[in-house]
């Protein structure tokens, strides 16, 4: 766009100046305030172990009118029906390579294609059920497909998350606009999850299956599997036998029905995929086979994420649905094609290029010194079929508050859609994510970026709905656990077990500085602070509280202690124990149990190594006070 203010965007904008910069500030603070005692994080991979990133949201939402948001929704909808086909056939009777409308390189050589899932659904039943899009917008307004996402699309739990939020800090804002609400399309889902069941319809066990907590988007999986009334699994709380797959609880093997996974395709079965995945189970695909568990997505979804395919949607809509592609793709040419390697060639220095390969970062071919230039030219001539040249995308911009100033940023979204009895339904809503400069195109949470709600406006103000804390019967307590997940079991005996050890080391901790302050005092004191210390500190700390001067080595040592992330017993690294172990059990911690424990880490974490032993002291009392509400209120509010 030109950076004219739409018209649509005009109440939203008088209301923010209405409200003036300082009071358009705190809000964001509130947002920030809220997402972080919520727990809402994403796991960086390129940082140190456990290293959790905060999820940002920007408080100014996207809008988008009904009547353009009903030009994405049908090519959104039509983008599925038309990856679903083309899944079943390339597991199945693979009509579309064998009549040359694919290529069979550029299939057979991606690592996507499973053989092992060939014809692992029966003929009629859904390969796609959950189906995420990337979408660009381009300045003339039009929006690209930038990618697909088919084998565990995740983002829908941030988005709604991003609308609870948005809602609480501007609620105003939010109840006054005409938007349309996203809670219907997690009902919908909810309900695709149970009609997968092959048998016990009536109550269906779905369990989400996870990597675990230090997967990117743990905090969604433990959000949906809680606002879904799933179970949440990780791969070893799984086992096949007979053909069917089995939950392992403390009451025994439990089976289940239906699994929503968030592992990757080749990571789910150690036993016909990948060898050395330590995040399937056994067996899982004879399970599918047999018709003993139905999965969402099939495995092998993931070759429809091959960047090269988009080169050949069109055709193959017209082929498979008998329809033009309403929602085009950025434009894409695949090497694999004499003249599309040419071209690709010949333009390399305004192309992205892309290898089919996952795990491959893309390279910019205007930022490429001639070396790396010819390097790549060399790959590709050496491999043309594992390469595509893609358009470079000028995307449009958003207002974002930044620094008491409202800036543009480039923003893409992404948009999902479910399988429904008459086709898809898609999310009336998408996450928007934001770059975090303006001439810097990572629109990327792990490089980076924030986040934005969308909202899609109505022609009037919706009806609220929402799947939080509905109760539809009288709840029935039970405390036999038989239907606990025996892994979940054992870290919830290590979370309190962590608690137990952060209590007393807080309590001596308090004890000893007191001791301490006395010894200021008076010079002269007894072995209690000796013993004290002798208890709290590791084996190889001891060695060095004799022959030092006592006041100063004690109060070194407390401090040590108290503020020391690596030590072990310290406040720090027995409270990191305790997180890592409640991150493993999250869906069974109630959001008042995370809210404590976020405000404990956050007071453990600005504890400087600089406080005078009185300063000390009275921080450890803040701490005592939020390790006992923990167990207090987990006394109190689970069954045991």
């Amino acid at each position: 766009m030109n950076g004219d203010l739409r018209p649509h965007w005009r109440e939203l904008v008088a209301s923010l100046e209405a409200m003036g910069m300082d009071t358009l500030e705190r809000r964001g603070e509130e947002v920030q305030r809220l997402l972080q005692e919520n727990g809402v994080t994403y796991n960086v991979y390129d940082a140190p172990r456990d290293a959790q990133r905060p999820w940002a949201v920007d408080p100014i939402p996207l809008l988008i009118t009904s009547e353009e948001w009903a030009v994405i929704e049908t090519g959104l909808e039509q983008r599925a029906r038309l990856l679903n086909l083309l899944l079943a056939d390339l597991y199945g009777p693979h009509s579309v390579i064998r009549q040359g409308l694919l290529p069979a390189e550029l299939i057979y050589a991606h690592p996507g294609f499973l053989r092992s899932c060939h014809q692992s659904l029966a003929e009629g039943q859904r390969w796609l059920i959950f189906h995420a899009v990337d979408l660009g917008r381009l300045p003339d307004g039009s929006f690209r497909v930038l990618g697909d996402r088919t084998q565990s699309p995740s983002g829908a739990g941030y988005a709604l998350e991003n609308r609870i939020i948005l809602a609480r800090a501007l609620p105003n804002l939010y109840r006054d606009a005409p938007l349309r609400r996203l809670a219907s399309f997690l009902e919908a889902e909810r309900a695709t999850l149970a009609s997968l069941a092959y048998r016990n319809h009536e109550q269906p066990h779905v369990v989400l299956l996870t990597p675990g907590p230090l997967n990117e988007s743990y905090f969604e999986h433990a959000y949906l599997a809680n606002y879904l009334s799933l179970s949440l699994v990780e791969g070893e709380d799984l086992a096949v036998r007979d053909g069917r797959v089995w939950l392992k609880t403390l009451g025994g093997l439990r089976p289940v029905d239906v699994i929503l996974r968030r592992v990757a395709d080749d990571y789910c079965d150690p036993l016909e995929l990948r060898g050395d995945s330590l995040l399937g189970t056994p067996g899982l695909l004879q399970a599918v086979r047999c018709g003993g568990v139905a999965i969402a997505n099939a495995l092998g979804g993931g070759i429809v994420e091959n960047a090269g395919l988009m080169a050949f949607l069109p055709s193959l809509c017209r082929h498979l649905l008998g329809e033009d592609l309403l929602l085009p793709s950025i434009d894409t040419w695949w090497c694999g094609t004499a003249e599309d390697c040419r071209y690709v060639l010949e333009h390399l220095s305004e192309l992205t290029i892309r290898s089919i390969l996952t795990g491959q970062e893309p390279w910019s071919g205007a930022l490429l010194d001639k070396q790396s230039k010819d390097n790549l030219i060399a790959q590709i001539k050496a491999n043309p079929h594992l390469f595509v040249g893609q358009s470079t995308v000028d995307l449009s911009t958003a207002p974002c508050l930044e620094d008491s100033q409202i800036v543009p940023r480039p923003i893409m979204l992404r948009g999902f859609a479910v399988a429904v009895e008459d086709g898809y339904r898609v999310m009336p809503g998408a996450l928007a994510r934001v770059s975090p400069g303006l001439d810097d195109l990572r629109v990327s949470v792990q490089k980076g970026g924030i986040s934005k709600d969308l909202w899609v406006l109505a022609e009037a103000p919706q009806k609220h709905v929402s799947l939080l804390r509905q109760a539809y019967g009288p709840v029935v307590a039970t405390r036999d656990g038989s239907d606990l997940p025996s892994r979940v079991a054992d870290n919830l005996y290590w979370l309190g077990r962590y608690g137990e050890r952060l209590d007393g080391a807080l309590r001596l901790l308090r004890e000893a500085l007191g001791q301490l302050l006395e010894l200021q005092e008076q010079d002269d004191a007894d072995h209690c602070l000796e013993d004290l210390l002798t208890v709290l500190s590791p084996p190889e700390e001891q060695t060095v509280l004799a022959n030092r001067s006592r006041f100063f080595t004690f109060r070194r040592q407390l401090l040590f202690l108290l503020t020391d992330q690596q030590a072990v017993g310290s406040v720090p690294h027995t409270l990191a124990g305790m997180l890592r172990t409640g991150r493993a059990v999250r869906d069974h911690l109630g959001e008042d149990s995370w809210r404590i424990l976020n405000r404990l880490h956050q007071r453990v974490q600005q504890t400087s190594p600089g406080l005078t032993a009185r300063e000390a002291r009275e921080s450890l009392e803040g701490h005592l006070t939020l390790s006992a509400a923990f167990a207090g209120l987990n006394n109190e509010t689970i069954p045991h």
